[in-house]
């Protein structure tokens, strides 16, 4: 985890990332425009699924499961 990674703890909606790190990755996708599209849609759509393989590789399924949690973690403190 970096630096960044840490601040976002405190402050879910940190606005920093680190490019080499994949949980700065993972919160950048949770924060981006075709996440929030594939939650509309209620399906992954191909601009998403083409960004996390290009990003993760063949196990760019495990870290959409990330994406997600990180994405509902936001959510929750943007709520309280």
């Amino acid at each position: 985890m970096c630096l960044n990674c840490a601040a976002a703890i405190k402050q879910p909606d940190y606005p920093l990332y680190d490019a080499a790190c994949k949980t700065c990755t993972v919160r950048a996708f949770a924060h981006g425009l075709p996440f929030w599209q594939s939650r509309e849609a209620g399906a992954l759509v191909p601009a998403y699924t083409q960004a996390m393989q290009a990003a993760f590789g063949t196990e760019w399924r495990v870290w959409h499961e990330k994406v997600k949690e990180c994405s509902a973690n936001i959510e929750k403190a943007r709520a309280a």
